[in-house]
């Protein structure tokens, strides 16, 4: 690994920290943020790839752990419905041969499509399932089989819809964020990431 990408592992890293301790979030009610932490990760994803994402998401797992009020659940949580958006990304970026150097909006467009239609294919039947498992449960500190008629009835709507509408937004968020942080950059630096 090259001094450079260790450097910005260690800054988006330390840039994903920083948003995790600010007060810029929207909060559900059942504990999920809609926040900016995975947009320096997606950055990361864009500029160097998926394994420096696969870096920094394992340290981002024990930062968050340390820092966080809602330390290793909020820390386990995050992290693999980061990975889906990232996944979703590589993904699209193999299938639509994108290049962010590219400055052709139409390629662009269906980038951005597609890394969020594969991300949130992932994203959300993995959140829906981890949330009936293993976090709310521990979360609400209910049984496994009374999470789904609780969290029905506080909101009137179907559990996977409740989990699914902010995790669907949060990586719009992610995917969004992480591209308006790096299309202008690479436009007017186009030299520092060749």
């Amino acid at each position: 690994m090259k001094s450079r990408e260790v450097a910005l592992i260690g800054l988006m890293l330390s840039l994903s920290l920083l948003l995790q301790i600010m007060p810029l979030k929207i909060k559900t009610p059942w504990g999920m943020d809609i926040d900016l932490v995975a947009v320096p990760i997606i950055v990361l994803t864009l500029l160097l790839g998926f394994t420096s994402s696969l870096i920094a998401l394992g340290l981002l797992f024990i930062g968050i752990s340390m820092i966080s009020s809602t330390s290793w659940l909020g820390a386990s949580m995050k992290v693999p419905a980061t990975l889906s958006v990232v996944i979703g990304i590589e993904l699209a970026k193999r299938l639509t041969r994108f290049n962010m150097h590219s400055h052709a909006t139409r390629s662009l467009v269906m980038f951005i499509v597609l890394s969020y239609i594969i991300g949130t294919s992932i994203r959300i039947p993995l959140m829906v399932a981890m949330n009936y498992y293993y976090a709310l449960p521990i979360y609400l500190n209910l049984p496994k089989e009374q999470v789904i008629p609780e969290v029905e009835k506080w909101f009137h709507m179907p559990f996977w819809l409740v989990i699914g509408i902010p995790n669907a937004i949060q990586s719009a968020v992610d995917i969004i964020g992480g591209l308006l942080a790096v299309i202008p950059v690479l436009r007017r630096f186009p030299q520092v990431f060749d």
